[in-house]
C-alpha cells in the first residue's frame, strides 16, 4: 500500500532513511559520520518536514511495516525528488518502482510537467534503476552531501507521459 505520509510516520521514515544511507553511502561518507553524526542529522531533517505542501511525501507499507518512502520538494519548478529510499533488505523487489510511479502521478496531478533528482555517480545501481524507470540522464553535476562536494547525475522525468519518455 502506498499513501501520503503523515506526522505519525516521521520516526519510521527517519529510521528507514538512516538505515538506507548507512547501507548505500559508505563509498561517499566516513564510517564515523555514518555511525555517530548521521542519526542527529536525520533527526533534524525529518523534524523540519511538515508532510504538507510544498512537500509531497509518500510511504509504502506492507501490513504495518514501512518498506519505503519518497519525498518531493515542490517549492521549485521543476520539483526536486529529494529522497527515494527502500528498506535495504527489500531493494530490487519493486517497491522503489511503485514509489517512483506514485510520486510522478502526484506531481503531475499538482500541475507539474517535469521533475528531477540527483543520484551519486558512485551509486551505479541507483542510476540504472532511475534510467530503467523513465529517467533521462541530463548530465553530470556537482552536489553537496553533508558538507562534502560529490559528483552526481541529474535525472529528469517527463511527467506528461506514463512511462516518463517524452
Amino acid at each position: 500500500m502506498i499513501r501520503r505520509a503523515t506526522v505519525a510516520d516521521r520516526q519510521a521514515i527517519r529510521d528507514l532513511h538512516l538505515a538506507s544511507w548507512r547501507d548505500a553511502y559508505t563509498a561517499e561518507l566516513p564510517v564515523a559520520y555514518l555511525r555517530d553524526g548521521l542519526p542527529a542529522d536525520m533527526d533534524a531533517k525529518w523534524a523540519a518536514r511538515t508532510f504538507a505542501p510544498p512537500e509531497v511525501t509518500l510511504v509504502a507499507f506492507t501490513d504495518d511495516e514501512l518498506t519505503g518512502f519518497v519525498c518531493a520538494l515542490c517549492d521549485r519548478d521543476p520539483p526536486l525528488i529529494d529522497n527515494l529510499h527502500v528498506r535495504p533488505d527489500l531493494r530490487g523487489g519493486g517497491t522503489g518502482a511503485k514509489l517512483l510511479a506514485a510520486i510522478r502521478v502526484a506531481l503531475r496531478a499538482a500541475g507539474f510537467a517535469r521533475a528531477y533528482l540527483t543520484v551519486l555517480e558512485s551509486n551505479p545501481r541507483a542510476l540504472a534503476f532511475y534510467l530503467a524507470n523513465g529517467g533521462l540522464d541530463e548530465g553530470s553535476v556537482e552536489d553537496v552531501m553533508v558538507g562534502r562536494t560529490v559528483r552526481a547525475r541529474r535525472i529528469g522525468f517527463d511527467l506528461q507521459t506514463p512511462d516518463g519518455m517524452g
